[in-house]
């Protein structure tokens, strides 16, 4: 690569996998990048996990950075630049999805469908992501149910979080997810006829709408017929 006459080899980048808790797995990756040969810049890439759920510990931003520039400082020329892709663990974080409880069902199990699903959360059908789930609108009152949040899409796969701990739901409960900063709203989908949520940035108490919601119109526009020349 680095003889071709149309090609210029600037660095090598490492890729070593997606919500990666321990850092010292990052700092493996530098040393066996090291052996690669010796280059201008190393991207060591992403996978930088966050705590998706209560049981998880995820390492914090700055123990992330001494462990990969502390590694980088062993086994990388000291003139080289270093180049890392934080991404979700940026992004996730700054992330909750809202819904409302559109009813709620006992039988046998506790079920709690929210006016989503599915169509909105695709990661959770897709890889099995774990997500926590917290009435928002009730916080301080006593978790003492344990209940099923699904979603609307008709899908035995419409499983929003399992066993999600809180106070008794009731329809028009606010359902919070948090952490969804990171893929939700990248792989919303029109499954079902389902619409794309609103994004609103919220600081310091103030709202700001910053991507509208979508509309029937919006999901019809496809479809209209095509006009011949």
């Amino acid at each position: 690569m680095s003889a071709h006459p149309l090609m210029e080899l600037d660095g090598v980048h490492v890729h070593i996998g997606s919500q990666i808790l321990n850092v010292d797995q990052f700092a493996q990756a530098v040393d066996s990048i090291s052996r690669s040969g010796t280059f201008r810049t190393y991207d060591i890439g992403g996978g930088l996990g966050v705590k998706y759920t209560y049981d998880e510990v995820a390492p914090s931003v700055e123990e992330y950075l001494d462990r990969v520039v502390e590694a980088a400082a062993a086994h990388l020329p000291a003139d080289a630049r270093l180049v890392i892709e934080p991404g979700r663990s940026i992004v996730a974080r700054a992330g909750v999805t809202l819904y409302r409880v559109v009813s709620v069902k006992r039988s046998g199990r506790d079920f709690v469908a929210v006016d989503g699903g599915m169509a909105d959360q695709l990661d959770i059908a897709l890889t099995g992501q774990r997500y926590e789930a917290v009435l928002a609108n009730r916080m301080t009152e006593p978790w003492d149910e344990e209940v099923q949040i699904v979603g609307r899409q008709c899908e035995s796969g419409d499983l929003l979080v399992e066993d999600a701990r809180m106070p008794a739901p009731a329809v028009d409960d606010l359902v919070a997810l948090a952490t969804t900063g990171a893929y939700s709203y990248s792989m919303t989908n029109n499954y079902n006829g389902a619409l794309r949520p609103a994004i609103v940035f919220v600081q310091e108490g103030e709202a700001r709408l910053v991507a509208r919601r979508e509309t029937y119109e919006d999901l019809l526009r496809l479809h209209e017929p095509v006009q011949e020349a």
